[in-house]
């Protein structure tokens, strides 16, 4: 009985301190708090895209923001938006941690696979060892190589609102 007394509660503090839980609530940040937010969290040579509240569309580098205001680098001139006028915001990125996620386990599963399978007859290792290495060797070549080629792609990601 007292073990499932005390599996309840862990279960109940769990759930209530999980974050899907807390994204339930409501958010009691205006939308210009949130823009000032995400314009605080911008770095310096930053490429983004705004768009305010008249719908001018504005991309450029981030020459410097707070979270009143970013100044942005656009065709050798400045432009100061204030967070009053942020509709939103999207901030440039690529797909580095994807393509590498992808090519670790594409090529760490298939290498694997393949050293299982030829080993120990070509190779001095028993299967499982043969397979540990393959998987893990190519786990580290496909990842480096699906970081280069994720870091070619370019992405844009809504940050405001």
């Amino acid at each position: 009985m007292h073990r499932l007394g005390f599996s309840v509660l862990l279960i109940g503090l769990l759930t209530v301190g999980s974050e899907r839980v807390r994204a339930q609530q409501p958010d009691t940040l205006t939308p210009a708090q949130r823009a000032g937010v995400a314009l605080a969290r911008l770095e310096d040579g930053q490429r983004v895209r705004v768009r305010t509240k008249g719908h001018a569309f504005t991309e450029g580098q981030v020459v410097e923001s707070s979270a009143s205001l970013v100044t942005l680098r656009r065709d050798r001139s400045l432009i100061a938006i204030p967070v009053q006028r942020v509709d939103s915001l999207w901030v440039r990125s690529n797909y580095a941690g994807r393509g590498a996620l992808i090519g670790g386990a594409a090529s760490g599963l298939f290498f694997g696979t393949f050293l299982a399978s030829v080993c120990p007859r070509e190779c001095s290792v028993s299967s499982a060892r043969g397979a540990i290495n393959g998987a893990v060797g190519g786990a580290v070549l496909g990842g480096a190589v699906g970081a280069i080629i994720g870091m070619l792609i370019p992405k844009w990601r809504l940050q405001v609102p």
